[in-house]
């Protein structure tokens, strides 16, 4: 893909990355001002500062692997790995990652973009209009403030990729296409999932490469070549993303419900696999920043309103004409926005409509099939983005092995938006090129505006026109009909006076983006007609520049939303007492439905403390803040202990309790009579440890948000925190055990109301026989905790007689287990518990979680190289032989003799002279 640079283009590569790297610092330190302020960061909904801060996330042991000991009874995570994320977390610390990462990530991509633009041989300021698309795009930009940036980072390590990949031509080019699978490995343990995807992009960018450029040699041969950097690109990708890529089959896939690949299971799963796709009436948002909301907590109306992750029971609820109960699942849930820019989209589709010109095409052949294969890309992208709403996704979702274990067909709007903005950069150039280079300076200033555009630029012009004609009139009509939009609003569930913001709101949006819209077609138009070329073709580049920056800036406001973190994560008495040894006791939320006005507790709960403080002070909730993805074993227990009926909801809530280490509850002081009297009225084990009322935290008068409110202890307080006396402690020695190897037969007796869990425990495996003298009622001993680490518990154990030490966390075969230094068998109790044999006897016993280290350090070791081959890149030889041009100019004008007689015979001239464009060069 060697192209012959313009004038324009030979500008160093030093200035040009300078110019890029100032611009976007500058453009991204004044949108973020706000979070460095002392005591303030940005939110993040998948990665806040609580999670930051909590013991198990913390570096570097992460990176010898993860275990989130803090929701349910514990699970296995991905740690950490050799990755731009993982190194930026343990360089900067949890407060300024959680201050950096976004706008570090955003960075990252654009310089990424600028990087394949710049190999592109692109004008300067098509790469800089590329790289500000890039970091400004709100799709991009909106998953790095919702606290996914690894995902714009994988799109910049992709755009590193293409950007070493489209040389094809110097001497060590193998080099590049090495270091390309490096960056899209990097990618890989970005991104999981989207990085996967991209890099099949990648694949395809390299196949349509040496199908496309490779003139003169035989289509086998072609072909081979092709085949030869796909597979070097994969091997090298595979040897950086090994450690990731075993960590994210064994978290993701493996042993996970729901993942068996056999068309049954697929079928079940796809509305769970489906659930976040684009409406189609959404693709709007490509255009129209904000029409169907922003975030769920944007106030003044931006509240999102569409159906981004509605649970697809709610569509049989309203087919079927809202009969039955409402279902239980979200009408809506979404973090991230779609808008690439108004004139990111038309520069775009001008550089589309160029690539199927037959005759004098901005571009030159080898680049209008480049744009093809964008455009397909950019159709592919957005079709599979439907998900749900269009048939395309169900093929490969049924046929693509692994494909259903993608949980969110919108990812694939990331690449919509890749390809606009690569499109969105080969239209900047062709238009720098044609209408703007000062190497064209000089224009036709006899002859008027419009008589000076071609006729594709006539139709051009007449098309927006037509367009922006058509947008005033929709936008009139939107306008009118905000009553039926106010009545849909409410039958989704918001109440009259929001859903009046909302339509006042959205239809607000369409009118900025018609202003907008206006001003792109304005600026388009002046470009076409020669307005901006030669001596103004500077002031053009800024004033693109200041509109993408603009417009795009504007959009992405609503998603930068700043929390002052002292006042986030105060604490009070309640969790005072929670965060009080937290390892020796789980916490969970009352399973009842408050009445009206007592349901605060609720939102307080699930909102606040389970998502943010109880990470932030390691507190132990049974209760699950975030898990994409159940492990079988998980499932299968906790549906044994799921009641079907109103007989066994009370014993069956008791023993989940019980078994799980549950010791406080959360819920209305009221209630308390009735799990005394309805669930344990034999034992009535149940009782109030501490009453408190939710109040304004200090120094807010009148709280608007859950975020402003606390709990403080109170004689007569509303809520309760309740203690169950009869849960199980974490550590128990038993004295009488019961092998049972049958695991349907184990989760049976677990849930039957003949089992006593403090006297007994189920053995899978591996114990000794119980001995002929041990009875239920033996006291084993004693245990207590020596140290608690997430990864690594000590218990010091006095055993009286031969026991089973039952630890009441989550088994996983990575966790080892020694006895006074001796390694010792794990054994599996109550079907999904840790536990080991010990004699009678005083003993140290400590648990480690030791998963395999072998494939970190094969990524590590990439990494390594990756680093060394930058350093020898800049040291390699270019390509030798420019083979084509990307962009065809218009013909220089004839000089004009200025002699007033013979004006109109110079104008006829002129005409008559005219060469047509694309026939030079």
């Amino acid at each position: 893909m060697g192209l012959k640079p313009s004038q324009s283009s030979t500008t160093p590569r030093s200035a040009g990355f300078i110019i890029v790297f100032l611009l976007l610092m500058a453009v991204l330190f004044a949108l973020f001002h706000n979070e460095f302020r002392p005591g303030h960061t940005l939110f993040s909904n998948d990665g806040p500062l609580g999670t930051l801060m909590s013991q198990s996330h913390r570096l570097p042991d992460g990176f010898s692997g993860g275990w989130q000991d803090l929701n349910s009874i514990g699970f296995r995570e991905g740690g950490a790995w050799p990755n731009t994320t993982y190194l930026l977390l343990w360089v900067l610390g949890p407060v300024g990652y959680s201050k950096l990462y976004a706008p570090i990530a955003l960075f990252i991509l654009g310089l990424g973009a600028w990087f394949f633009f710049r190999q592109l041989r692109l004008a300067p300021v098509a790469c800089i209009l590329g790289a500000l698309a890039a970091t400004l795009n709100s799709g991009f930009f909106s998953a790095a403030c919702w606290g996914v940036a690894m995902h714009p980072i994988a799109i910049g390590m992709n755009f590193f990729a293409l950007g070493l990949l489209v040389d094809t031509s110097s001497p060590r080019r193998w080099l590049r296409v090495a270091l390309a699978g490096l960056a899209v490995g990097m990618g890989v343990a970005e991104g999981a999932d989207i990085g996967a995807i991209f890099s099949l992009y990648v694949a395809a960018f390299i196949m349509w490469q040496a199908w496309t450029t490779a003139s003169g040699k035989a289509l086998t041969s072609r072909l081979g070549t092709g085949l030869g950097r796909v597979a070097l690109v994969a091997v090298f990708a595979v040897f950086l993303a090994a450690q990731s890529m075993v960590v994210l089959v064994g978290t993701q896939v493996k042993g996970v419900a729901g993942t068996q690949q056999n068309t049954r299971t697929k079928e079940e799963k796809w509305d769970w696999a489906t659930q976040w796709s684009l409406p189609k009436r959404e693709t709007l948002g490509l255009v129209i920043p904000g029409v169907f909301g922003y975030r769920m907590d944007t106030p003044d109306g931006g509240e999102y309103w569409g159906a981004a992750g509605r649970d697809p029971s709610w569509y049989r609820y309203y087919a079927n004409g809202e009969q039955g109960p409402k279902p239980a699942g979200p009408l809506r849930f979404t973090g991230g926005g779609n808008y690439a820019g108004v004139l990111v989209v038309l520069v775009a589709l001008w550089a589309a409509l160029q690539a199927w010109r037959k005759k004098e095409s901005a571009f030159a052949p080898t680049t209008q099939r480049w744009l093809k294969f964008w455009v397909w890309a950019f159709v592919l992208s957005l079709l599979l983005a439907l998900g749900r709403f269009a048939p395309f996704y169900k093929l490969p979702y049924l046929l693509v092995p692994f494909f259903s274990t993608i949980r969110n067909p919108a990812k694939f709007v990331h690449l919509v938006n890749w390809a606009l903005v690569v499109l969105f950069a080969y239209g900047s150039h062709g238009l720098w090129r044609r209408y703007m280079e000062p190497a064209t300076a000089g224009s036709d200033i006899a002859r008027s505006w419009w008589d000076r555009l071609k006729e594709f630029d006539r139709r051009w012009t007449l098309g927006c026109l037509a367009a922006l004609g058509a947008s005033v009139l929709g936008w009139l009509v939107y306008a009118k009909s905000q009553d039926h939009m106010i009545a849909y609003l409410q039958q989704v569930g918001f109440d009259g006076a929001t859903a009046e913001a909302i339509a006042r709101f959205s239809v607000g949006q369409v009118g900025w983006f018609i202003l907008f819209l206006a001003v792109a077609v304005g600026l388009i138009t002046l470009i076409l007609s020669g307005g901006l070329r030669g001596p103004r073709a500077l002031a053009g580049a800024v004033l693109l520049c200041l509109f993408v920056v603009v417009d795009l800036g504007r959009a992405n406001e609503p998603w930068i939303k700043v929390w002052d973190y002292h006042q986030k994560y105060a604490t009070n008495p309640i969790l005072d007492r929670l965060r009080e040894k937290p390892y020796e006791h789980r916490v969970a939320l009352l399973p009842f439905r408050p009445p009206t006005g007592l349901d605060l507790i609720n939102e307080l709960y699930r909102i606040e403390w389970a998502q943010h403080q109880f990470l932030y002070y390691n507190i132990q909730s049974l209760d699950v803040v975030q898990m994409s993805r159940m492990g079988e074993d998980l499932l299968a227990w906790e549906m044994a202990l799921q009641p079907t009926n109103t007989e066994d909801m009370p014993r069956l809530l008791l023993k989940r309790w019980e078994l799980s280490n549950t010791r406080y509850l959360l819920g209305p002081a009221g209630y308390l009579e009735v799990l005394n009297q309805q669930l344990d009225p034999a034992q009535r084990r149940f009782r109030i440890a501490e009453r408190f009322q939710i109040v304004p935290k200090p120094g807010i008068v009148s709280p608007t948000s859950l975020e402003e409110v606390t709990a403080e202890p109170a004689t007569n307080g509303t809520f309760a925190l309740f203690e169950f006396t009869g849960a199980l402690p974490r550590a128990k020695l038993y004295a009488h055990w019961q092998v049972e190897t049958n695991d349907q037969a184990t989760l049976h007796e677990l849930a039957g109301a003949s089992f006593d869990p403090q006297t007994t425990v189920l053995v899978a495996a591996g114990a000794p026989p119980l001995p002929s003298t041990a009875a239920t009622t033996q006291n084993a001993g004693a245990v207590q905790f020596t140290s608690y680490a997430p990864k690594d518990i000590v218990f010091k154990a006095d055993a009286t007689a031969p026991c089973v030490l039952l630890l009441n966390d989550r088994f996983d075969p990575n966790w080892n287990v020694t006895v006074d230094g001796q390694p010792q068998k794990l054994l599996r109790c109550n079907y999904l518990m840790r536990g080991v044999y010990l004699a009678p006897g005083a003993h140290r016993v400590e648990f480690k979680f030791q998963p395999p280290m072998n494939t970190f350090y094969v990524s590590l070791a990439a990494v390594i190289v990756g680093l060394l081959l930058c350093g020898i890149l800049p040291f390699i030889p270019g390509p030798s032989e420019p083979v084509d041009d990307s962009a065809v100019p218009l013909p220089k004008p004839q000089t004009i003799t200025r002699q007033p007689a013979a004006v109109p015979s110079v104008k006829a001239s002129g005409r008559r002279n005219r060469q047509p464009a694309g026939k030079q060069g």
